[in-house]
């Protein structure tokens, strides 16, 4: 009875396939010692849905029932909870009873049950009435002798660690949130596709002659004197050259002086212009679909200074050197007409010095703060926009030290009213008469990428307020947080409780990937540590169970961004970040070993991330082969002509596998394997119903990825999928493979993958 019971619950239980990862942290106890004190024999993990049901982050009024199995002795067990509802719980400890075993079966992790003794309680509803994060633990007692079992020191939601008393308690964590969050559909079932405009495609070349008058053509730096100063713009006559990168030293005494002279350009950050332009990427918009791509993140396409556009100069205005407002129509139109949506890139968080806002240069025609600040007798309707710090130098707030990004005071209501406030249902499209974030969707722009969105003047009031907001204009759009770090506790707060953003751009996959496929690394923004499979399995379980599930499903699931090196160059070998001065970053090449080796990685790497949950996205020229460092070496000109054309193929075979199974898009999720350099999951969708209970015909899907040299694995199913089932793969060189004895054999080449599907359970 037992043996079918865990069997049934650890596969199926709670809407979902949860099956345990075989990483221990070196901290905890032995499942089954052959002997040793009765806290050994404490077992629980909370990634199996036998001792955790749900295993996901917990809906407002939802409840969960927990299970601990301990020796047949255990005389009492307690779940106690720390927090609930955001304070300290009001009924701080729930019984456990003990669950009567008519005859001894298993338990997963822990096997027969002889001797053991398995507690049951269940955390109710009263406890999951508000969105944030709920932390317990487990006291237990055997005959007066106390025990605490909590989590493990390596900070996984799995299995734990006994602790001989409750001081400095690594608790576990439960994710809760709004019941009625719900995430674009669209957006769930889409590839997404990052590009910056000026370094895409040049689709108007009138456009750059915008660029060859240095008289109108200026952009704000700050001067090595600290002014702020306005400098003529560089711009590169050939679409192949390096970025300018003001972080090399053009050493006269240097051998390769004339050539630093030359990647260092006049010197200036973010003054060089390539003439990519909204017109470009309309041009290219039957490429992008060969790729499957179905959503287009565009960097700030808005009139701005710099040539990423993030220094704000109008919101209200499309830069110039990417076209006209009638230009973006067309975009939006097209891409439309393609089945693709068009989402903006909105930094709030600061504006620009030079803007019709600030307007310390005097460029615009309006009465901007900085006129105020000269002259308090000179009213400006954005002098209370910014933070103001009289004496200082300069007398405001900035963005990280940088006086031409200018911090803004989200406090404003004017501000507000500005940003996300206004909104006039019978004249959307006027700029006069709605916000910024409505005024961009009523004209069809289908949601808004947030930058910094975690940044300290930013609240859960803020992007709760905003999203109130969007979703007046649209409903269906979709907001998408940037934040580096584990977002439903980022320095204690909780941004996916369902009342802000739908998702985030997830960096922690992308640390993950890198831990795993490349290891230890400094990229230089992030020091990653090398994983093991184990670990590997361990921290995307973690990430499943804290994400909400629609956030989850939404996830911006990428291998890199505008903001980080290049992933073909993690892969392929290059040395840390921190090892190589700025010269030898730019002119880094790897040799044909590495470069073979890093497409092979990158090929694999792609194939997990387009198996995986969330939704696929490729930073504009990862699918190329583009390499290079971080900022501005990885904001480099798409390579026309001269791209990969094998790696392109390849990725454009993942857009149809990922575009024509639904069970990659909408299935459950359960890692199947986890070994050394090896490791394989599945997706499935069961009983005609994908994860979210919507109809789907069942399906199954198994990825296994190897990242070493050649070997034959032998992957169990867990009763997944009965024997005989033949199950083929959809990458190159194809074939099928049938389960035998309830196993998959398979035959990996070196850093090889495979993508298996069935139609059938």
């Amino acid at each position: 009875m037992w043996k079918t019971f865990v069997t049934i619950m650890a596969a199926f239980c709670c809407g979902g396939w949860v099956v345990q990862p075989s990483y221990r942290p070196a901290s905890s106890a032995s499942a089954a010692p052959a002997s040793g004190p009765w806290s050994d024999y404490l077992y629980f993990n909370g990634f199996n849905t036998f001792y955790r049901s749900p295993f996901n982050a917990v809906p407002t009024g939802g409840t969960l029932r927990l299970r601990l199995v301990g020796p047949a002795s255990l005389t009492n067990a307690t779940i106690q909870i720390q927090t609930a509802n955001g304070t300290p719980a009001p009924v701080p400890t729930i019984a456990m009873h003990r669950v009567v075993q008519q005859r001894p079966g298993t338990a997963p992790g822990v096997g027969n049950l002889r001797n053991r003794s398995i507690w049951e309680g269940q955390v109710p509803a009263r406890d999951f009435q508000t969105p944030g994060v709920l932390e317990y633990d487990f006291r237990v007692v055997d005959h007066g002798d106390v025990a605490y079992y909590a989590n493990g020191e390596a900070g996984y939601g799995g299995m734990g660690s006994v602790y001989p008393n409750p001081f400095a308690l690594v608790y576990y964590d439960i994710t809760v949130y709004a019941r009625s969050f719900s995430t674009p559909a669209w957006l769930r079932h889409g590839i997404m596709y990052e590009i910056m405009p000026d370094r895409f495609y040049d689709g108007d070349p009138a456009l750059t002659a915008i660029y060859d008058n240095p008289e109108t053509q200026r952009a704000v730096v700050v001067s090595s004197s600290g002014q702020q100063e306005l400098v003529p713009i560089q711009f590169h006559k050939n679409w192949d050259s390096t970025p300018c990168d003001p972080n090399v030293v053009a050493n006269p005494l240097s051998p390769h002086y004339r050539q630093e002279l030359a990647l260092r350009c006049n010197g200036t950050w973010n003054t060089d212009y390539y003439g990519g332009d909204l017109q470009g990427i309309i041009d290219k918009l039957g490429y992008l679909k060969s790729l499957g791509v179905s959503i287009l993140y565009l960097t700030p396409i808005f009139e701005a200074d710099w040539n990423n556009k993030y220094d704000t100069g109008n919101y209200f205005k499309v830069d110039p050197g990417f076209g006209t407002l009638g230009t973006f129509l067309q975009l939006v139109q097209k891409a439309k007409a393609l089945g693709m949506h068009v989402i903006l890139d909105g930094a709030f968080e600061d504006i620009s010095s030079d803007s019709a806002y600030f307007n310390m240069f005097g460029t615009y025609k309006t009465v901007g703060a900085w006129q105020e600040h000269l002259n308090p007798k000179m009213h400006s309707p954005y002098y209370h926009w910014f933070l103001w710090e009289p004496g200082q130098n300069p007398p405001y707030q900035d963005w990280f030290g940088i006086p031409d990004m200018v911090l803004t005071n989200t406090q404003s209501n004017s501000y507000q009213h500005f940003i996300y406030g206004a909104f006039d249902p019978h004249d959307p499209t006027n700029p006069v008469k709605n916000s910024v974030a409505d005024y961009w969707l009523s004209l069809g722009a289908s949601g808004w990428r947030l930058d910094s969105a975690d940044s300290s003047n930013y609240s859960i009031a803020w992007w709760t307020a905003f999203r109130k907001a969007v979703l007046r204009a649209d409903p269906n759009a979709a907001l998408i947080g940037e934040d580096w770090n584990n977002p439903t506790d980022d320095n204690g707060v909780d941004w996916l409780t369902g009342t802000t953003w739908d998702s985030t751009m997830n960096y922690p996959f992308r640390n993950a990937i890198i831990s795993f496929f490349r290891g230890t690394y400094n990229d230089g923004n992030v020091q990653n540590y090398g994983m093991t499979a184990q670990q590997f399995g361990s921290t995307l379980m973690q990430m499943l169970q804290d994400y909400p599930q629609p956030a989850m499903y939404a996830e911006m699931n990428l291998l890199g961004s505008q903001d980080t090196e290049r992933i073909l160059t993690i892969l392929e070998g290059a040395p840390d970040a921190n090892a190589l001065t700025p010269y030898q970053q730019a002119t880094w090449k790897p040799t044909p070993a590495q470069a073979r080796m890093g497409i092979a990685k990158l090929e694999e790497v792609a194939a997990f991330q387009y198996g995986f949950v969330g939704v696929p996205d490729i930073y504009y020229g990862d699918e190329a082969g583009m390499i290079g460092y971080t900022d501005p070496l990885n904001r480099a000109a798409y390579p026309w002509g001269h791209a990969d054309e094998a790696l392109i193929h390849y990725f454009q075979r993942l857009g149809r596998i990922r575009n024509n199974n639904v069970v990659l898009q909408s299935g459950g999720y359960a890692q199947l394997y986890a070994r050394g350099q090896d490791f394989a999951y599945a997706r499935y969708i069961r009983n005609g119903v994908d994860a979210f209970g919507h109809p789907a015909h069942d399906a199954t899907a198994v990825v296994v990825v190897n990242n070493g040299p050649p070997r034959t694995l032998t992957i169990p199913m867990q009763g997944l999928l009965p024997n005989g089932t033949r199950l083929t793969n959809e990458l190159p060189p194809g074939g099928t493979v049938t389960v035998q004895d309830g196993r998959l054999r398979l035959r990996l080449s070196q850093y090889g993958a495979v993508m298996l599907f069935t139609t059938h359970a």
